[in-house]
């Protein structure tokens, strides 16, 4: 059996990302509804039959591109925050705006991600991921301790109404305003507050009940 040369591998990997770029490129002017494989490949650089031994169609690069977009987006809120964010509705702030100054900076993600024409499959994928991101703001978020079970619903819920959001944001202005991301933080932190709020209560009312039976 013929062995391939650690020099086709890395030539491989390189043309492999070329197709990512390319699309990420295309998708700034253009839905992913409008493109084919063989529009990418020739934004790449690459002949359409070569860029077949990477990705059956189109669609397989967006996917691709949105696990780049994945991975990113859960780099950049696992990122340490600052020390003045002590609160769980700070934290979860500066969250959503990390969250939409990655948005701002890449359109081909707007239009991939959150756009009308977004692939049904990735829309899917994307469900999956913002799960992730649930478990990962519950990790990094205070006062999380404090919540009841299902916290990790909670958390997949918030993130779903963020992204709701985002989503009206690009459907209607084309791009992420400031409006509807502050929009983001009053739904998100509203939503999460019913439950940290009554929780926090409900811990307290037992703490005075104990004390009470105490004496």
């Amino acid at each position: 059996m013929t062995r391939q040369a650690p020099g086709s591998y890395a030539k491989g990997r390189q043309r492999r990302e070329q197709l990512i770029d390319a699309a990420a490129s295309l998708l700034e002017r253009h839905t992913p509804d409008a493109l084919s494989l063989k529009d990418i490949a020739a934004r790449a650089g690459i002949p359409v039959g070569s860029a077949y031994h990477f990705f059956s169609n189109a669609n397989d690069v967006f996917a691709a591109l949105a696990q780049r977009f994945g991975d990113t987006l859960f780099e950049v809120l696992e990122a340490p925050y600052p020390d003045q964010a002590d609160s769980w509705q700070t934290v979860l702030g500066v969250a959503i705006e990390r969250a939409a100054q990655l948005y701002r900076g890449h359109p081909a993600y707007q239009q991939l991600i959150l756009g009308g024409k977004a692939p049904p499959d990735i829309k899917l994928a994307d469900r999956v991921h913002d799960q992730q991101i649930g478990h990962l703001l519950l990790r990094v978020v205070p006062g999380h301790e404090d919540m009841p079970e299902g916290a990790v619903d909670r958390f997949f819920f918030a993130t779903e109404i963020v992204d709701l959001m985002f989503t009206l944001s690009v459907m209607r202005h084309g791009t992420m305003t400031e409006e509807m991301v502050n929009e983001a933080k009053l739904a998100c932190v509203g939503y999460l507050g019913e439950y940290l709020h009554h929780s926090k209560l409900a811990n307290h009312q037992q703490t005075e009940a104990a004390r009470r039976d105490r004496r």
